[in-house]
């Protein structure tokens, strides 16, 4: 596909899908989408490219393939346990009642893992979790709490799959009880408005995919949207690195606490 019929699509991907691919990585979106578009066009792509603006089966496939909604509860399980032994208790001796927000949920496991360990620490009832994505379809499938098949729920003891969850068929089903402890919010990172006053907020695995123009940006305003001493927990593979740490102070194991002062304030203040 020359640069030509690439900007093309990128255009339509925009108008019709509401993605921007050039926030993206650009060689390794441009070779995801260039495989895609191979298997389906072959040697037709000026046609294939000019129908594509309505045909919806193909944009949704699309918006799937783009959209990477892979994951699984307690999702690299040594981050969660440091965020059930550490983080979240040095969050509660603060406030027992915490703002959580999980960016970029995909099909709800994460913030049901999240949902799981505030129950779990006695945390206030007045806690609030909002769980967002720009992805309707797979935030319907959140809200309804599934059903998850048996590889999301494998890293669940058969404790917490008991209390938790109720069989459904061959998967399983996410309690009343549980799924009222969360809000789900369609939210688009690059360009929906950001809430403020989070104690933790949480997006993994979905940095790695930008541009590190576009990282950043998301970094800062997560920053923002932090309370001074709030914490931002990305993902297993994904660090703050340079700039993107301006105004964190690292907790390690991906973990990274909001300064009261940022650093390039109090460079600019001395």
């Amino acid at each position: 596909m020359d640069d030509l019929a690439y900007a093309g699509l990128k255009r339509t991907i925009k108008e019709r899908i509401g993605i921007d691919i050039d926030a993206y990585k650009g060689e390794q979106m441009r070779r995801r989408l260039e495989n895609f578009v191979l298997q389906r066009a072959g040697g037709q792509l000026a046609a294939w490219l000019r129908t594509l603006p309505t045909d919806v089966t193909t944009l949704a496939s699309m918006r799937e393939m783009l959209t990477i909604n892979v994951s699984e509860f307690f999702r690299d399980a040594p981050q969660f346990d440091r965020l059930e032994r550490v983080v979240l208790p040095s969050l509660l001796k603060e406030k027992r009642a915490l703002n959580i927000w999980s960016a970029a949920c995909s099909n709800g496991q994460e913030p049901y893992s999240l949902a799981i360990l505030l129950n779990e620490a006695k945390a206030d009832a007045g806690s609030r979790i909002l769980a967002t994505d720009f992805d309707r379809t797979v935030l319907e499938r959140a809200r309804s709490g599934g059903p998850y098949g048996a590889p999301d729920v494998r890293n669940l003891s058969a404790a917490r799959l008991s209390t938790y969850f109720a069989r459904e068929g061959a998967g399983y089903l996410v309690t009343p009880s549980l799924r009222s402890r969360i809000q789900f919010r369609e939210h688009n990172l690059l360009s929906s408005a950001y809430g403020t006053g989070y104690d933790l907020i949480v997006c993994r695995n979905v940095l790695i995919y930008f541009s590190p123009a576009v990282k950043m940006q998301i970094v800062q305003r997560f920053q923002q949207s932090l309370r001074p001493g709030g914490v931002l927990f990305i993902g297993a593979t994904e660090a703050l690195l340079g700039a993107d740490t301006d105004g964190f102070k690292a907790l390690g194991g991906n973990f990274y606490e909001k300064e009261a002062v940022a650093k390039s304030q109090s460079t600019r203040a001395a």
